[in-house]
């Protein structure tokens, strides 16, 4: 067990020769000069200029944190009025005569101001002399100051000093270097760094400045510092040498056994360091290890966790493998019991695996339902590395679910039911423990095959099921937060497929909840990417603002990773529908950069090729938004659910506009969600584009489940019916209905696609625009509010929808009155694809003509001034 009695036993290493204070306190040692390519730390100098107006000053760090050179170049700089004499511990931890030296010089002279430097090394002043010093202290208040480096925590009375507030203290946290002080020093090197390649170094090294020196030695030369960064470790070349003659070997031999067998694993901790080493250790014990300096602190945000520095650990676990070899492996199997036991099993796994024990890792996956966090954000990948070597011959129910979540981990749903099958088929009948176990583990995994496919009654009964057995396994002592999670996640996204919005989004945020409840950031991540995007699909698009709103503050805060790729789909089709298609735009390419293999990406991919598409419908390149769809048709798959509907339903709405009309209703007839509210608002919109003069349907019924576009869509094509019918009255009635639906969110899109007949209600200068300004959607260029020379504000007008880039480069050769072939040659395309512009700028400015389209631009600040202004 580490106790105060490993650091108070003298080292048996000895100091440099002439190094201890010998003779009169006047014969100062010759410091030792400042380390070559140094750079200077005024804030530490600074620090300690303060820190020795008080009586004890404190430096306690592990070895190289530079702890002599930070007194030397205080010293340098040091201008009075006290005396400054260094002292070096000799080995027996007592300097001759120096406190009578100074006892006398201070009673020679009652004005003298001393401040002793005394420089412990890898030694301990012993008890004696440590109260001697302290006595000393207290008799010359205020005279004699003493500046203590050290690598453990003094024989002195320390928390006296800190209750009269009496000591400063600096320690390797000051002394670590910053990450601007790590830039300066590979300066110094003549090292040209990246910005991210310094912050990798800062990283590995923990700013420890040894470690940073030789990284800097072995940078030199090199041509490919990302290599060397990532391949610079503690268990190698200079940094172990150094760790090896500096702390290993100075340690006793209880310590040292401590310290090399609790390295096997990240975060020691009290009961843990007792199954490893076999000692009683108590939190008091680690506590005073980290005090002790011997490269290992607390983690943040636990109660008794500690952990090594990663140099440090990488050299330890090299030195007991060297070491112990034949120990190794037992110590890895006692780790994982114990996480086991503390209801840890990815980290039981993860130590069975580096043991080689493959059937204990596999029972112990199967034993907590727990070990589902495999299959939860990152961790997949994870999972793949980990279990990458598992046997294929093992046999077993456990073996074979293993088995079965690599397939999962790898996408691979196939592969997945097989195993599960076959552990079911080979599980005991008789009811045991480890049966009960094996059954809820098997029907998580099926629960995530099911949530992976066509979302059919069976799949959501599936889910539930698995459900309903977690919530029969869980109690109070044992919860499973991520075995809920990951229940929680295909819930919603089984739902979502389905066109459930509102379960689903309360699925998600019960998923939400429970992340941030149990600090699972990866899963809190993703779950607010798809509670956006259900939200988005659903209408609520003040809502899809809020969430995205919350996962963009976690980024930037650290908390989470980067935003997924659902949450910036979700963003975008919020922006689509609100008509801001250049920030659209902009999410589409951050959202393709985003990209990522995971258990949402055939949702997230399907939502995405509707954004793509009604994107590149406003621009007006109908034929790649249908191959858009239709090639995501063809990857999704048609079942019937909302999802692939959706699909087909944009992909109907483009041949309406493009006045195929018989074969977007045959689209429609032949598709399997033909009776969906919004498969029925298509076939309706054909009949009134057909110039159909029937008596108006009856509204299309919805639910709560019925996206708010569906019903805005619903109440504009019987206003279109209406006016095809002659009852004007009737058409501006359900007109008005659709705005004051789509106003609260802002939602503007189902205007700009509404069906002809409605356009002249609906142009800028209209009533249906006068009294629902929020219909105007300002373009980027608007935003700014450029008052022009008359003083007459730009954004009196606004269109419907912004001009997309080429969109505004026709218009500005129309305001420079070429014709369309001239336009054509100009931009090298064709005099179809110019003519196509001209028509989509007339739609958005409201505008019948080509002059008219050019003047309502001057008016709203899309074009320079006016020639005539």
């Amino acid at each position: 067990m580490p106790s105060e009695q490993f650091a108070r036993t003298g080292g048996s290493r000895r100091a440099s020769p002439g190094a201890p204070f010998a003779g009169r306190l006047g014969s100062a040692i010759e410091a030792p000069a400042i380390m070559p390519g140094m750079v200077p730390r005024q804030r530490l100098v600074d620090r300690l200029d303060l820190a020795v107006q008080r009586p004890l000053t404190l430096i306690s760090a592990p070895a190289g944190f530079g702890k002599t050179i930070l007194v030397e170049s205080w010293a340098e700089l040091y201008r009075g009025p006290a005396l400054i004499r260094r002292v070096t511990l000799p080995a027996d931890g007592e300097p001759a005569d120096v406190l009578n030296s100074v006892h006398q010089l201070l009673r020679r002279d009652d004005r003298q101001v001393l401040v002793l430097v005394l420089d412990c090394g890898d030694l301990m002043i012993t008890p004696e002399y440590g109260k001697s010093l302290d006595r000393l202290v207290r008799g010359y208040a205020g005279r004699f100051r003493v500046v203590l480096l050290t690598r453990y925590d003094p024989p002195i009375p320390l928390y006296q000093y800190r209750l009269a507030d009496a000591i400063a203290e600096i320690q390797a946290t000051d002394l670590a270097f910053t990450l601007d002080e790590t830039r300066a020093l590979m300066r110094e090197f003549s090292l040209d760094l990246t910005e991210e390649q310094v912050a990798d170094l800062h990283i590995r090294t923990d700013g420890w400045p040894v470690g940073l020196m030789f990284a800097a030695m072995n940078l030199a030369g090199k041509s490919d510092p990302e290599r060397v960064i990532s391949e610079f470790r503690g268990d190698t070349g200079n940094v172990a040498a150094y760790l090896m003659s500096e702390v290993l070997d100075s340690q006793p031999a209880e310590l040292r056994q401590f310290l090399l067998r609790t390295s096997l694993v990240d975060v020691v901790r009290p009961g843990l360091a007792e199954a490893l080493t076999g000692s009683r250790c108590d939190l008091r014990s680690l506590q005073f290890l980290a005090r002790g300096n011997s490269f290992i602190q607390p983690v943040p945000r636990t109660a008794d966790g500690y952990s090594y520095q990663a140099l440090f650990r990488e050299f330890l676990r090299a030195e007991m493998l060297y070491e112990q070899p034949a120990a190794v492996p037992a110590l890895h199997r006692a780790a994982a019991a114990w996480f086991a036991q503390h209801g840890q099993p990815l980290d039981a796994i993860h130590h069975a695996v580096t043991a080689g024990d493959w059937a204990q890792a596999a029972r112990y996956l199967v034993a907590d339902p727990d070990s589902a966090a495999l299959l939860i954000g990152r961790r997949r990948r994870h999972a793949t590395a980990l279990l990458a070597g598992f046997p294929d011959d093992l046999e077993g129910p456990e073996a074979a679910v293993v088995r079965a979540v690599l397939g999962l981990a790898e996408f691979d749903v196939g592969r997945c039911v097989r195993e599960l099958d076959r552990a079911r088929t080979s599980l005991d009948d008789d009811g045991s423990i480890r049966s009960q176990a094996a059954e809820l583990v098997i029907s998580l995994l099926q629960a995530v095959c099911a949530s992976l496919g066509a979302a059919t009654d069976a799949d959501l009964g599936v889910v539930l099921a698995a459900e309903g057995r977690l919530q029969a396994a869980s109690r109070p002592a044992v919860f499973h937060p991520e075995a809920r999670l990951l229940i929680l996640g295909c819930k919603g996204r089984i739902l979502l497929q389905r066109g459930d919005f509102p379960a689903a989004v309360e699925a998600f945020d019960d998923g939400i909840a429970l992340a941030e409840d149990t600090g699972a950031h990866e899963a809190l991540t993703e779950f607010l990417g798809m509670a956006a995007l259900a939200e988005a699909i659903r209408g609520r698009l003040r809502r899809t603002g809020e969430i995205v709103a919350q996962a963009t503050a976690l980024a930037e805060a650290g908390t989470s990773p980067d935003l997924p790729q659902a949450t910036l789909v979700a963003e975008a089709w919020m922006h689509t529908d609100q008509g801001d298609l250049a920030e659209a735009e902009e999410l589409v390419q951050r959202a393709e950069e985003a990209a990522d293999s995971t258990h949402d990406a055939r949702v997230v991919t399907a939502a995405f090729a509707l954004v793509r598409a009604r994107l590149l419908r406003a621009s007006g390149d109908v034929e790649l938004a249908t191959a858009e769809l239709r090639a995501a048709s063809a990857d999704f798959g048609l079942h019937g659910g909302w999802l692939d509907q959706a699909l087909i339903i944009d992909a109907a709405k483009l041949l309406v506009t493009q006045h195929q009309l018989r074969e977007a209703v045959g689209m429609i007839e032949r598709s399997p969600g033909r009776e969906q509210a919004g498969s029925l608002l298509v076939l309706q919109r054909a009949a009134v584009d057909a110039g159909e003069r029937t008596p108006p349907q009856p509204p299309v019924a919805v639910d709560r489940a019925t996206p708010l576009q569906t019903q805005v869509d619903g109440w504009l094509v019987q206003a279109a019916e209406s006016i095809r019918a002659g009852n004007t009255a009737r058409g501006g009635l359900c007109l008005e209905r659709a705005l004051r639906l789509a106003a609260p969110e802002l939602l503007r899109r189902p205007f700009v696609e509404a069906p002809p007949v409605l356009r002249k209600l609906l142009q800028p200068t209209g009533d249906a625009m006068r009294h629902h300004a929020w219909l105007r959607a300002p373009s980027r260029r608007e935003r700014d509010r450029v008052v022009d020379r008359r003083g007459t504000s730009r954004n009196d007008l606004v269109i419907t929808t912004a001009l997309t880039s080429k969109e505004q480069e026709v218009l500005e050769h129309l305001a420079e009155l070429l014709t369309t072939e001239e336009i054509a040659d100009t931009m090298f395309v064709s005099v179809n694809t110019v003519r196509s512009h001209v028509r989509s700028i007339l739609r958005k400015l409201g505008a019948s003509r080509r002059n008219e389209a050019v003047r309502r631009a001057w008016e709203m600040g899309l074009l320079p001034t006016r020639p005539d202004a």
